[in-house]
């Protein structure tokens, strides 16, 4: 045992190495910023390749080029493809049409100055005695409801989605904007019959998508409104060569992203080429995408193991992370290394955080936390390499008490296991070990209130840390722990892991009671893995004393919280023990 003044200088030296820390921290978060910039900027997916383009026919080609190029106003590509077009026997009408729709989407501008582009081909081919073919005319409207009616049943067929659904956001704030959309363009531009619903959808995606960067959301809804209609895959594809090739890489490569993350939310094949990568002893990562019942996109890795065979179906495990963290710390390195032992494993961010949609960010939101791990069965449910009814889940630190919350509703998680688990709902209550007051908590909700109705009113919002920015010798050595963690590059020190949370989140968290109905989890069985120095190891003792059999309480000698997320000689320990849990119950 040391002495007090040895355990003064070691943590002195501790804080001294944790302060050096956060402050090159701070400098690579600059650099990062910069760099991310830089690599959005180049494109980081592999290009389209020659092929994919050829998955349309000519004509589809031709539309996707006219719209393309009339979106960036290319008036010297824009003259060379429409000739292209009419020498393969596209009429006057169709290109026209094209042009007319892209004003929706690009504006009178880009719209104007493509058609007097068209004007003067058209002039020039008939000074050569060249007579083009016309085609036909937009037919004439006999349906007699009012256009917002028609624009509204139109949107409904080609989406799928319910004319009576919620609005969406922009929609609340500006609801002429939403009238506009009814009754203008899916009025009176998808009733012009001259081009098909999915001809029209081919041009707007070829639109948005030559856009590049701010418009993703936009450019998913319509790919996805484009395989309603009858566009397929490899056609979208085909227009993101078409955009590659008459547009730019960067273009192209962002909307293929966006593709391949569609695809992945619907199960569907995607290019795997950009979207499985290696890792590691065998094991394979894929980027997914799926939405949770608030319309969130949720992003994950998702994880194959060696000799994966796609004819086969496989136990699955979610894995969800802590408090403040993202999926390429703790919890993907517990999703990979049970990929490793033979499972397929799925590691996300929670909405609001990392690389997972849901805004304003940073938004700490018990029922939409625990909403994510449901998202996620949800997904692998789906996905055709999985046994359904063979589903387990992780939670680490926070997310291990959203996953037993999320476990007491869903029945198709057949077990659960948590390591270092954190009831977030007490925690803010109470404080760590219950060291903060009633009246110390009452004064927060006070506070919380006034901060809500200033931020209303238009005061900045108010952030908070969980971590301190500084430490000195009074600093908890469970604080220190957490620091050594997240602001240390050689552990879990990642970008988009900030460990801020808007303030007003603490009033939610306070009302979280993830342990009310654990008993319900019966009979399926629970593990709660926990580290004997842990700081939060009586949050595991109080819910393995609340549930009902089968459970178990794993103690791990000598190990912090912490300790737990990631050192090699603890993951010796409970790694074995998770793979013998989950290899008893998901059979």
């Amino acid at each position: 045992m040391t002495g007090r003044g040895e355990n003064s200088s070691l943590i002195l030296h501790q804080v001294k190495q944790i302060n050096k820390m956060i402050e090159i921290r701070k400098i690579k978060l600059k650099i990062m910023t910069t760099l991310l910039g830089v690599f959005f900027g180049c494109g980081i997916v592999a290009s389209q390749t020659p092929k994919a383009e050829q998955a349309m026919d000519s004509k589809r080609r031709h539309i996707a080029e006219v719209a393309a190029l009339t979106s960036t106003g290319d008036l010297d590509k824009l003259k060379a493809v429409l000739i292209d077009g009419l020498n393969d026997g596209m009429t006057v009408s169709e290109l026209k049409e094209v042009m007319v729709h892209a004003y929706a989407y690009c504006g009178f501008p880009r719209a104007l100055r493509g058609l007097q582009t068209l004007v003067a081909v058209l002039d020039e081919r008939k000074a050569k005695g060249i007579e083009d073919n016309r085609g036909r005319e937009v037919s004439p409207i006999t349906d007699t409801r009012s256009k917002y009616e028609r624009g509204r049943d139109i949107l409904a067929e080609i989406s799928g989605i319910p004319a009576d659904t919620p609005k969406a956001d922009y929609a609340v704030l500006a609801p002429e904007i939403e009238v506009f959309l009814k009754e203008h363009l899916f009025a009176d531009l998808f009733e012009r019959d001259v081009l098909t619903y999915a001809e029209r959808e081919l041009t707007t995606v070829a639109i948005i998508a030559s856009l590049g960067k701010g418009v993703e959301p936009m450019l998913k809804g319509h790919m996805g409104i484009a395989l309603n209609v009858g566009i397929t895959p490899g056609e979208l594809r085909g227009v993101l060569a078409v955009v590659e090739k008459n547009i730019g890489r960067s273009e192209a490569d962002s909307g293929k992203q966006v593709l391949n993350e569609l695809l992945q939310s619907k199960g569907l094949i995607v290019d795997p080429e950009t979207s499985i990568v290696a890792v590691e002893n065998g094991v394979k990562k894929q980027k997914v995408t799926f939405h949770n019942r608030f319309l969130i996109d949720v992003v994950g890795d998702l994880y194959f193991p060696a000799n994966y065979d796609s004819a086969k179906k496989y136990a699955a495990i979610i894995v969800g992370h802590p408090f403040g963290g993202v999926k390429e710390q703790t919890s993907g390195l517990h999703a990979r290394k049970l990929a490793e032992l033979g499972y397929v494993t799925l590691a996300f961010d929670a909405s609001y955080y990392g690389e997972s949609g849901g805004y304003p960010r940073r938004i700490e939101s018990p029922e939409v936390r625990v909403e994510d791990f449901s998202a996620a069965v949800d997904f692998l449910t789906n996905h055709p390499a999985i046994d359904a009814d063979k589903i387990g889940v992780i939670g680490i630190c926070g997310g291990g008490c959203y996953s037993v919350s999320a476990t007491q509703i869903d029945h198709r998680i057949k077990a659960l296991a948590t390591i270092s688990m954190y009831d977030m709902g007490r925690a803010r209550r109470q404080g760590v070990g219950d060291s903060q007051t009633y009246e110390q908590r009452m004064a927060i909700l006070d506070e919380i209130g006034r901060q809500r109705t200033a931020e209303y009113g238009g005061a900045a919002r108010k952030d908070i840390r969980a971590l301190p920015e500084k430490v000195d010798e009074n600093t908890p050595k469970f604080a220190i722990d957490f620091l050594d963690y997240y602001d240390n590059p050689q552990r879990g020190q990642h970008p988009n892991s900030t460990g801020y949370c808007s303030y007003t989140s603490l009033a939610p968290m306070m009302n979280f009671f993830p342990f009310a109905q654990i008993e319900t989890i019966s009979p399926r069985p629970l593990l709660f893995i926990v580290g004997e120095n842990a700081v939060s190891k009586y949050f595991s003792e109080d819910a393995y004393e609340k549930a009902a059999e089968p459970k178990e309480l794993f103690v791990v000698p000598g190990a912090t919280h912490v300790d737990l997320y990631d050192q090699p000689d603890y993951l010796k320990v409970t790694l074995p023990k998770l793979d013998a849990f989950f290899k008893q119950y998901l059979k």
